[in-house]
């Protein structure tokens, strides 16, 4: 064979191949495709697949976001304690009354003489004479103890109170029996007699209550215990 020819038979044979390739590869694409069509579990044209959303989960206990408070000064719990009780004025000292309603005839003086009618001199007095109705009440000065109650023979019915602080009162000229007894305890204002004409040293003034007042066993004026 010449060389023409032969160059002819190959460039023949080199198509011929080129065709088969071809041919081999349409058959493999064409395989591969029926595999993946016909395959268990895959979708074919006929039932296209739906396209699957992703899901997305919530969060069931969302954590919040921490905020961090601001530093605060924390103090001691203050004891509360019970309030003092401060006394008023009036309680730091005895209660002190009038013990009769009434006009002073006769002022307390123990540095001058007072003339006495009854009796016709002239006397110091060592208490005061307040004139009042006959029967009115008489109540004791302050809180005390009764310690006497005796029918003096100048100055008749007498009640004699102690009280603290070394005071004493002197009730004179009541009228006979009168409502308390020695050793009995009496408040401020508790009717301790009556309003009588009892002492003779002092008969001229009617009915009238003769009020003293002694501190230590020494004679005061009432005015500064009544105040």
């Amino acid at each position: 064979m010449s060389e023409k020819n032969r160059r002819s038979a190959g460039s023949a044979m080199r198509g011929k191949g080129g065709y088969i390739a071809l041919a081999m590869c349409a058959v493999i694409a064409g395989a591969v495709t029926w595999v993946m069509t016909s395959a268990p579990g895959k979708n074919t044209t006929d039932n296209p697949a739906e396209e699957t959303p992703p899901v997305v989960r919530a969060d069931p206990d969302p954590v919040a976001p921490v905020i961090q408070p601001e530093e605060v000064e924390i103090l001691p719990t203050p004891i509360e304690t019970e309030p003092e009780i401060v006394p008023e004025p009036e309680d730091l000292v005895p209660q002190v009354i009038s013990p009769l309603d009434g006009t002073t005839m006769t002022v307390f003086s123990m540095t001058e003489l007072i003339y006495d009618e009854t009796m016709a001199d002239w006397r110091t007095h060592n208490g005061v004479d307040i004139q009042a109705g006959e029967g009115d009440a008489v109540k004791t000065a302050s809180g005390g103890v009764v310690r006497a109650v005796v029918n003096d023979e100048l100055m008749g019915t007498t009640v004699l109170i102690e009280h603290s602080g070394g005071y004493t009162t002197q009730y004179s000229s009541l009228q006979t029996n009168p409502p308390v007894s020695v050793d009995q305890a009496v408040s401020a204002g508790d009717i301790i007699g009556y309003v009588g004409s009892t002492a003779t040293a002092e008969t001229t003034m009617g009915p009238h209550l003769h009020f003293s007042v002694s501190r230590d066993g020494e004679s005061i004026d009432p005015s500064e215990y009544i105040g």
